[in-house]
């Protein structure tokens, strides 16, 4: 028998073939591309048939409710007022208020924050949700590059932006024939580019921090921040300040009044430098970490982390303290404009009517009732992400170590909704201060701030329906869970197009934020607060009972 020595048993080394060398950075995007669509299948088409259903049916719905030119007229001045402009955008066309300019201007807005939140979701939840879930490191074991899921998920949310963005434009120019071809596909594609530029937004910001809570909660910070430039922006006297928005960019598109396409490139090319960004960042940091890094604790924990209401506070503490600082700022933009909305609508008595204002006082009022309304639907969102919080808890494999000691599953449960109620409620009541703080000093009158800290205040038991409904479908359904963000949603079309759609009594009474009273000006309806508690509380004891029976979710 022969014995190899050390030489010749590397001699007898192979040279690696080109199928076994390391993966390129961007090997095998396709295939989790396929998977990420594979994944999404069913949010994916409901995005799309909820936008471009949402937005067609506004748009045939504004001949049928303003049907003479007087009328949309009357909308076009009030259009260009600071009220609606801060809402919807600068109201470009207002001098002669077609159809088209009307669709354009009051509804471009919407699908625009539509696509963005879609784009921050689906790219975070492929990315750093992955990684969070230690997904990534199966996968990167394989065949793939560094940069094939972030890639991938950028893919996808294009390839979806873009989709909505012409599904769109074909459906408003089928239609309303009436309305012009080149408008529609203006219409589309600026939402489209809104989505992709907050796609690139979240790319980035999946690289920040190691929790997708945090690079969901960050994004949409910047999406808040840049809704907030250009509303600021619009108001002045020559818009600069909007140009430093990406909101404010897609807008100054034009469609059906004199498209322009221009405004489109800086809002591509910013994505492609973010994207950019993204990809350098990813390669600075470890797998499953992130480039902010999370402080170490201490050797033991706390007295009260050892509590399941001390645990999910601690947890909730970080997000609780943005949503609050943010609405709080929010608000007190809101409220620094009373001023211009008194002395805009003073002279303008056909606005007072369109309000239904017997004095400026009403319609001051008027405008705040929507603004608080704005805020609660915003705080509604934060409330329901801290509400089915537990349920992501329990698909992550988390609740059942702790359920496998003496606490109880009803105890878990109720503390995380308590942790809701109190974190919505605290986030609610700072917007309303934020209101309350800038218009006492615009007004020189204090007491602005306890009228506005009590509207806010009202607006709580709507807050607490929802953490029902979540309850309820955690307990009893918990595979449809997001069904839960459908009364949301319901409830901001109700709230902020009901007039413009004239949406009966009936299919308003659906929405948990119809019932709450219009606060400053109006009246207290106790009754009706008490109900949408009451109903809150039956909802969550269902929930609770359903959760105290059914098996747990552990994959």
């Amino acid at each position: 028998m022969t014995t190899l020595t050390s030489a010749d048993r590397l001699d007898t080394v192979q040279p690696i073939s080109p199928s076994r060398r390391p993966a390129g950075a961007l090997t095998g995007t396709g295939t989790l591309v396929r998977l990420a669509l594979r994944r999404d299948r069913v949010r994916l088409p409901a995005w799309l048939v909820g936008v471009v259903g949402f937005l067609t049916l506004s748009a045939v719905s504004v001949p049928e409710v303003f049907p003479t030119a007087a009328e949309r007229q009357a909308r076009g001045d009030f259009a260009r007022s600071p009220v609606l402009t801060i809402f919807t955008g600068p109201g470009y066309g207002t001098d002669d208020y077609t159809v088209g300019a009307m669709v354009a201007n009051e509804y471009l807005i919407y699908g625009v924050v539509a696509l963005a939140l879609m784009s921050i979701f689906l790219v975070v939840r492929h990315t750093r949700a992955e990684e969070e879930a230690g997904r990534v490191e199966l996968v990167r074991s394989s065949v793939v590059g560094a940069h094939a899921a972030p890639t991938a998920a950028l893919v996808v949310a294009v390839g979806a932006n873009l989709a909505i963005g012409s599904a769109t434009a074909l459906t408003l120019t089928a239609a309303m024939p009436e309305l012009a071809a080149a408008g529609a596909w203006a219409f589309g594609l600026s939402m489209a580019a809104a989505g992709i530029v907050f796609a690139a937004v979240a790319a980035v910001t999946a690289q920040l921090t190691e929790h997708s809570r945090g690079a969901v909660g960050l994004a949409v910070v910047a999406l808040g921040v840049a809704f907030v430039v250009r509303a600021v922006g619009d108001i002045g006297d020559d818009r600069t300040l909007s140009w430093f928005s990406p909101i404010g960019w897609v807008q100054s598109t034009r469609p059906w009044v004199d498209e322009r396409w221009w405004p489109l490139l800086p809002a591509l090319l910013f994505a492609l430098v973010l994207a950019a960004l993204a990809y350098v960042l990813a390669s600075r940091r470890d797998v499953a970490a992130g480039l902010l890094p999370a402080r170490p604790g201490p050797a033991r924990a706390a007295d009260p982390l050892v509590h399941p209401a001390g645990l999910a506070l601690r947890l909730e503490r970080t997000s609780l303290g943005i949503w609050a600082v943010g609405l709080f700022a929010f608000g007190a933009a809101f409220g620094s404009l009373l001023g211009e909305v008194e002395g805009f609508l003073a002279d303008n008595p056909q606005l007072q009517e369109l309000f239904g204002a017997a004095g400026d006082a009403t319609v001051v009022d008027a405008f705040l009732t929507t603004v608080l309304l704005l805020l609660g639907l915003l705080a509604g969102g934060y409330t329901l992400t801290v509400t089915l919080r537990a349920h992501r808890d329990e698909r992550a494999g988390l609740a059942e170590p702790l359920l496998a000691t003496p606490l109880s599953r009803v105890r878990w449960a109720g503390t995380n909704l308590m942790v809701a109620a109190v974190a919505g409620s605290v986030v609610m009541l700072a917007a309303a201060a934020g209101v309350g703080t800038t218009a006492a000093i615009e007004r020189g009158d204090i007491t602005w701030l306890g009228e506005l800290l009590g509207a806010g205040l009202v607006h709580l038991p709507a807050l607490w329906l929802l953490i029902g409904v979540g309850a309820a479908l955690t307990g009893l359904l918990p595979r449809a869970t997001a069904l839960s963000w459908i009364v949301l949603v319901y409830a901001a079309v109700v709230g902020l197009m009901g007039d413009v759609l004239d949406l009966p009594d009936g299919l308003r009474a659906g929405s948990p934020f119809h019932h709450v009273p219009e606060l400053p000006g109006g009246e207290v309806d106790a009754t009706a607060l008490a109900g949408l508690a009451l109903l809150a509380a039956i909802l969550i004891g269902l929930g609770l009972a359903g959760f105290r029976r059914r098996d747990l979710h552990t994959t």
